[in-house]
């Protein structure tokens, strides 16, 4: 029998980059950080890589996410490594149609099975939707943290790769993240601020470049259980095409519900 896999939305973890040292005034801060949400939400495309680690019950975890997506419609193609290893999950997201090739391990062993599925999400039932973002939405969420800090501070300036950052800390409301998201999208940037971090303030360091757009987030949190969870995304550019190339119809199997 042929075996299909829903590609199912995952809590995904980060790793570490230093912070570029010095301190500043508070008020620059504020002026400086004003905005950069709007700012890099406005370039319309980016490249982008997301990563979460995680230490659960004294064993590390790790997925990645690196690709490409639009900040303001259902565009994006990346690559998923997960838990576990395997193989790494190709994901192209074109308006309410999401091919991934989940059953690619399976096609590899029975030549039955078409490796690529194809999912019309408009078909889900409203429960799938409100309890799992989408996978844009996560990556989306990234950039959309910079609004829900109100009073932000300055740590210094450095430069990565050639090119000039600036550091800022804040306190996170996450109840306010969503504020400046288009009224369409809110509901769903909240699940994913809800799925990924935590429920009250929480600190996170940014990185703006010198056109004030967010170049880099990194949170880092304990769970109520306990365990310990750094999210780690960083953006660049902005303004690229995003390829929406499918395979062939032969090698996608429609699993829409």
């Amino acid at each position: 029998m042929t075996r299909v896999r829903r590609l199912v939305p995952i809590l995904l973890l980060v790793c570490v980059l230093a912070a570029c040292g010095g301190s500043d005034e508070h008020a620059d801060g504020v002026a400086g950080f004003a905005g950069a949400s709007h700012r890099t939400v406005a370039s319309g495309t980016a490249s982008f890589t997301l990563l979460i680690d995680g230490k659960v019950g004294g064993s590390s975890v790790r997925s990645s996410e690196t690709g490409t997506l639009s900040f303001t419609d259902n565009r994006a193609h990346f690559y998923k490594l997960v838990p576990g290893g395997g193989l790494p999950q190709e994901i192209v997201v074109d308006g309410p149609f999401t091919y991934t090739n989940a059953n690619a391990q399976a096609a590899l062993n029975d030549s039955s099975v078409k490796p690529w599925t194809k999912l019309d999400t408009r078909k889900l039932p409203t429960s799938d939707a409100k309890s799992h973002p989408s996978e844009l939405e996560h990556v989306r969420a990234v950039a959309y943290l910079a609004g829900g800090v109100a009073d932000p501070n300055r740590i210094g300036a450095g430069t990565v790769r050639g090119e000039h950052r600036t550091h800022y800390r804040g306190l996170v409301d996450p109840a306010r993240v969503a504020e400046g998201a288009p009224a369409g999208e809110r509901a769903a940037l909240r699940r994913a601020v809800r799925n990924d971090y935590l429920a009250k303030p929480f600190d996170a360091d940014f990185w703006l470049d010198d056109a004030g757009r967010v170049r880099r987030v990194r949170v880092a949190y304990r769970t109520a259980g306990g365990s310990r969870v750094i999210v780690d995304g960083k953006f660049s550019g902005f303004g690229t095409k995003v390829d929406l190339t499918v395979p062939p119809k032969a090698d996608v199997q429609d699993i829409t519900p």
